[in-house]
C-alpha cells in the first residue's frame, strides 16, 4: 500500500513541472538553450540538496529555518581555513562540515531537551549564524581560482554538457536518502516519529534521537550544498544562501511533504526544487520582473498547503 501512495504524492509536482516546462517552451525559444539548462540545473541542484535534508526533518515533525545561513556559514569556514590559513583543502572541508554538524546538534539538542518549538530554536540559530557570517567575512568575498581536484569534484562541468557536478551529486544524495527513507528501519522511524509520536514511543522508537539525527542531516546537507556552490562559482559571500530555508521548505511542500510531519518523499522534493528553478529562470526569460518570482512562489505555497490539508482530510474521511 505504501508504494502507490508515494507515487501518487510525486505525481502532482511532476505534472506541475511538466505544465511549467510546456508553458515556458511555448513562450520563449531560449528555454532549452544550454545556458538555460545550466542555470536551471545548478540552481535546482543546490536547492534540492538542502530540501532533501529539510524533507527528512519535516517528515519527523520539525523545521529548520537556519539552513539558509548554514548554506553560507559552512563554505565561509571552509574558505577561511584553506584560503586564508592555508589548511589542506580536504581537511578544511571535513572541519567545515563538522562545524555544520555542530549547528544541527545544537538545534536538535535544544529542541528535544528543552521542548522548544523547532521554529523558535532554528530562528534563533538563523540570527546566530547570520551574525557569525558577518563577523567572519565582514562583507567581503572569498575567492579561489587555483587548480584543485576537490573543487573540480564538487563544482566542475560534467564533460562537454551544460551540466555541472552539483547535479550529479544531487542525484547520488537523493538516491541514497530515498533508499534510507523507504527501505531502511531509520526511514520507518522517521515516518513514525512525525506521524504519531506517542504510539511511536510506545513501540520503542527513540523519537528524540531520530529528530536529533535529522537535524544533523539537514545542517550537513545545507553546508555541503553551500560548499558545492562555492566550488562552482569559485567564490563565497555572506549573502550566499539567502532565502534558501524558505525555498527548501517550499520545494519539500510542493513535492508532497506535509507541514505537520508523517508524510513526504525525497524525489518529490527534488521535483519541487526543479519546479522552483524552472519558474525563476522562465520568468526572467519572458521579461517578468524578478521581484514577481517571490510573490508567485508565496501564493503557490499557500495554495499547495491548502490543497494538501484538504486532500489529507478527504483521505481521512475515506
Amino acid at each position: 500500500m505504501a508504494a502507490p501512495f508515494v507515487r501518487w504524492r510525486e505525481l502532482g509536482p511532476g505534472l506541475g513541472l511538466l505544465v511549467v516546462v510546456l508553458f515556458f517552451t511555448l513562450q520563449t525559444p531560449n528555454f532549452w538553450s544550454p545556458q538555460t539548462m545550466t542555470a536551471i540545473s545548478t540552481i535546482a541542484s543546490t536547492v534540492a540538496i538542502v530540501a532533501i535534508g529539510v524533507t527528512m526533518l519535516m517528515i519527523s515533525g520539525e523545521f529548520d529555518l537556519s539552513v539558509g545561513q548554514n548554506f553560507a556559514f559552512t563554505p565561509i569556514v571552509w574558505a577561511i581555513l584553506f584560503v586564508s590559513n592555508e589548511w589542506d583543502i580536504w581537511i578544511a572541508l571535513v572541519a567545515a562540515l563538522l562545524a555544520a554538524a555542530c549547528v544541527g546538534i545544537v538545534n536538535g539538542w535544544v529542541t528535544t531537551v528543552f521542548r522548544i518549538p523547532s521554529f523558535i530554536t532554528t530562528l534563533g540559530m538563523f540570527f546566530v549564524l547570520q551574525g557569525l557570517n558577518n563577523l567572519l567575512i565582514s562583507g567581503h568575498q572569498l575567492i579561489y581560482f587555483e587548480p584543485s581536484q576537490l573543487m573540480d569534484l564538487l563544482g566542475a562541468r560534467i564533460g562537454n554538457s551544460p551540466f555541472f557536478m552539483p547535479l550529479l551529486w544531487m542525484l547520488v544524495i537523493a538516491t541514497a536518502f530515498w533508499f534510507l527513507l523507504t527501505r531502511m528501519r531509520f526511514g520507518n522511524w522517521t515516518f513514525a516519529t512525525g506521524g504519531k509520536e506517542g504510539p511511536a514511543k510506545a513501540m520503542g522508537v527513540a523519537t528524540a534521537r531520530v529528530k536529533r539525527t535529522n537535524f544533523i542531516v539537514a545542517a550537513v546537507l545545507a553546508g555541503l550544498a553551500g560548499c558545492m556552490q562555492f566550488a562552482y562559482l569559485r567564490g563565497v559571500t555572506q549573502a550566499q544562501g539567502q532565502n534558501y530555508e524558505l525555498l527548501a521548505i517550499t520545494a519539500a511542500v510542493l513535492g508532497g511533504t506535509a507541514l505537520f510531519g508523517g508524510t513526504g518523499t525525497i524525489w518529490g522534493s527534488v521535483i519541487g526544487a526543479f519546479l522552483l528553478a524552472s519558474i525563476q529562470i522562465g520568468l526572467v526569460l519572458i521579461g517578468v520582473p524578478g521581484s514577481f518570482y517571490v510573490t508567485f512562489i508565496g501564493i503557490m505555497l499557500v495554495l499547495v498547503v491548502i490543497a494538501n490539508v484538504r486532500l489529507g482530510r478527504f483521505a481521512g474521511e475515506r
